[in-house]
């Protein structure tokens, strides 16, 4: 091994941001080259898998070592998405994406060896960041951007606290079994106290209950409002109307009622429900996401002289969910759920059935006008070129999940 083949720096005297990045790569990853053994099979290099956390996006390494520092590649193979050959201290080197994760694979060496790569690796992939920082803002502002679609988790975590929810207060509302009477004075003394003891545990334990019940519609609004947000995002791609550009970083900045106002433009929204869920959103989910204090100032109490302490919105007290010993009674939190519902109806029929099935199947949204352009045509066709696009993107999602190329 008497050739430790390395890159040479370029001398580089432009101001071009791709040269400048290069040239601090390349110092960087000193010890490397992209010569690599020729007729050197990859099958042949032992490899082991780094820890997640050293290169959370391996796609980063691919655009670094290939399209950066020009190393070999080759692209999908069995259960493999992309491989780049080299060398590392003259020992040859395969950086590998795998169905199971990424993998480095070295022929030869020592641990400290190995150590070093990975090191030199993760140093000269924050100067290929930094260059691609604002690119990547630029892409965005452009709408030639993606968004996962995690619809069915927020979903299912809205579920599960309304489940749990409804199942605590319908527990509180259970009637205890009612004891039989014994005969004779002193019986019936023993049966007056055990009815005593009897219903202080019924009030304790429906009491409970009820607290339960309180502490899971509080999650279930707060988790509500959060699922609503998403679908709202990824809903904006599905309807199929094109973007401006800088659209897409304003309406995720947008609060969520504006986003709910464009998104249901041509659906028949109206003041009612929309004034309804501000009002769950002003009374119960801000306060308990901000500490318990309400925006007007409900949980300040101000001292009237010779009075004593009174809150500062007077008599729309009554309207704070602390007017109540549980805050959120099973009326009121079955009341939260039909109007939840109400709003869920209005996002799954009518214009937006279409777009919703698209969020449903699990689709992962892109923003640009081609995509938006293929939704369209999937929402506005017929039933068949719907379920045709499913069919494509299902199939398409599976391969790439699998690595089946």
């Amino acid at each position: 091994m008497d050739e430790q083949a390395t890159e040479e720096a370029p001398i580089v005297s432009s101001s071009d941001p791709f040269e400048i990045m290069k040239l601090r790569v390349t110092k960087a990853l000193a010890g490397f080259s992209k010569k690599f053994p020729e007729g050197q099979s990859r099958y042949d290099i032992a490899s082991s898998k780094p820890d997640k956390s050293d290169f959370p996006v391996p796609d980063l390494v691919l655009f670094m070592m290939r399209n950066v520092m020009g190393w070999e590649w080759s692209g999908h193979g069995e259960k493999v998405r992309w491989t780049v050959y080299g060398s590392f201290k003259g020992l040859p080197v395969i950086l590998e994406l795998r169905k199971f994760g990424f993998a480095i694979g070295m022929e030869g060496g020592e641990a400290k060896d190995r150590q070093r790569l990975v090191n030199q690796l993760k140093t000269a992939l924050r100067h290929v960041e930094t260059f691609l920082a604002p690119i990547a803002q630029h892409q965005v502002s452009l709408g030639e951007a993606s968004i996962a679609n995690r619809f069915s988790e927020f979903e299912s975590r809205y579920r599960f606290f309304r489940e749990m929810a409804d199942k605590a207060y319908a527990e509180a509302k259970k009637r205890p079994k009612k004891r039989k009477a014994k005969e004779g004075e002193v019986a019936a003394e023993e049966t007056a106290k055990s009815f005593m003891s009897d219903m202080v545990l019924d009030l304790n334990r429906s009491t409970r209950a009820n607290q339960k019940g309180f502490y899971y519609s509080t999650a279930m609004v707060d988790a509500y409002f959060s699922l609503l947000e998403h679908r709202l995002v990824l809903l904006r791609a599905f309807s199929g109307k094109p973007l401006a550009e800088g659209e897409l970083l304003d309406f995720l900045g947008s609060k969520w009622d504006a986003k709910l106002n464009l998104i249901v433009s041509d659906a028949s929204l109206s003041a009612e429900p929309l004034g309804k869920m501000r009002d769950i959103k002003e009374r119960i989910r801000n306060p308990f996401a901000h500490g318990g204090f309400e925006n007007d100032g409900g949980s300040i109490f101000f001292h009237l002289p010779h009075i004593g302490a009174i809150p500062t919105n007077f008599s729309r007290f009554g309207n704070s969910v602390r007017f109540s010993f549980i805050p959120i009674e099973q009326e009121a939190h079955a009341d939260v759920c039909a109007i939840f519902d109400g709003l869920d109806e209005l996002l799954t029929t009518g214009p937006l059935e279409r777009p919703h099935r698209l969020m449903d199947a699990g689709v992962d949204p892109s923003y640009d006008r081609e995509q938006i352009e293929e939704y369209h045509a999937a929402i506005s066709g017929t039933e068949a070129d719907l379920e045709k696009f499913l069919d494509r993107w299902g199939h398409e999602f599976m391969m790439h999940a699998n690595m089946d190329y």
